[in-house]
């Protein structure tokens, strides 16, 4: 099938799909692939969106941090169309996810300012004025790399900035509101509060040899 053939049959399926409306039935309740204010939260219930040649389960975690920064700069797009968008910077028709070197120019063509911090301690001080942030760590084989969306609290722990971050893996499954018109218990990662942590507390688990944020505004 031609690349271009392919993107446009993956925007017509994305783009008949709901975010809010994937669940998974859990004996805790429903696990919810989005939070209350409607941030992508787990991308393992993304399954169903097509990226490339694969599904967004296990390779999705670039575009969903590039759908969520978007709306932390109030320039809310579908997932459908930021897919399509990020579709020609796939690695491998997306087996690889997609590549970090092209964040920037997708931010710099929604108009966007982008600064690159590299390490832990220089992007947390940039990330802390940035409303919206995009963190990239690359693991050690055969983990490979992880996006993450965040944005600061305002508030520290232990004279470190706290963030809020979006569809980070080591995320707890907490209560959250229900969907409208939805009956019972509900889950999402990070809960009512959200994933609230440090970056250091985050890539402790993660133990990366290789991190970058991408600071943004609009």
């Amino acid at each position: 099938m031609q690349a271009k053939t392919r993107r446009f049959q993956n925007f017509l399926q994305n783009r008949t799909l709901n975010p809010g409306a994937l669940f998974q039935k859990t004996p805790q309740g429903f696990l919810s692939a989005q939070d209350e204010q409607g941030f992508l939260v787990d991308q393992k219930l993304l399954e169903a969106y097509r990226m490339g040649r694969v599904q967004s389960g296990a390779f999705g975690c670039g575009w969903v941090a590039c759908y969520n920064a978007l709306r932390l700069l109030g320039k809310t797009k579908s997932a459908a169309v930021v897919i399509r968008r990020l579709e020609p910077w796939f690695v491998l028709g997306g087996k690889r996810g997609t590549h970090a070197a092209f964040v920037a120019p997708f931010f710099g063509g929604e108009g966007c300012r982008v600064r690159l911090s590299v390490g832990v301690k220089a992007a947390a001080k940039t990330a802390s004025f940035a409303p919206a942030n995009i963190l990239y760590y690359l693991r050690k084989p055969p983990k490979g790399g992880h996006f993450v969306a965040f944005c600061p609290t305002g508030r520290q722990k232990n004279g470190q900035p706290v963030f809020r971050f979006y569809n980070a893996q080591s995320a707890p499954n907490l209560p959250c509101r229900a969907p409208a018109g939805k009956n019972g218990r509900f889950l999402c990662a990070g809960g009512q509060t959200g994933d609230e942590r440090t970056l250091n507390e985050l890539l402790a688990q993660e133990k990366p040899v290789l991190v970058l944020v991408y600071s943004l505004w609009p």
